[in-house]
């Protein structure tokens, strides 16, 4: 025949503080307290002692005359074309066949961050800060 199981409060004597005692709840609540007041202090969570890590987003090159950026996303792991316009149609070409999508929730052309995207992508942004001047005054 099975045993009967016995509660923990049965089992325990009355002068031993059982698991539901606020002795064991303090230290959880102190440290939440803690940590709820290092991130109201700092804007966001903290991972360490000293640890910052800046906007995950970053403007490499930017032409005011043409209205366009280029940035690069650390979160996202990804290189962003913005333009304050449609682009023009050999603007688009380019970015297309440079394996770049559209985003439209972003308003931006992306391409992922990789060693080969960052040279295509700076050759592009110069490509198009002079290729358009050229051809506005020609």
């Amino acid at each position: 025949m099975p045993r009967k199981k016995t509660t923990a409060a049965a089992a325990a004597p009355a002068d031993t503080p059982t698991e539901s005692t606020n002795a064991t709840l303090e230290p959880s609540t102190q440290a939440a307290a803690e940590t709820a007041n290092e991130t109201a202090a700092t804007g966001g969570p903290v991972d360490g002692p000293g640890k910052n890590y800046g906007p995950p987003y970053k403007a490499i090159f930017t032409s005011a005359e043409k209205e366009f950026e280029l940035g690069e996303d650390r979160r996202f792991k990804q290189r962003v074309f913005t333009f304050k316009d449609r682009p023009a149609d050999d603007v688009i070409a380019a970015l297309k066949e440079n394996g770049f999508t559209y985003r439209a929730a972003e308003k931006a052309w992306t391409v992922p961050a990789t060693a080969e995207s960052r040279v295509v992508t700076d050759r592009l942004a110069r490509q198009f800060a002079g290729a358009e001047s050229s051809m506005g005054r020609g």
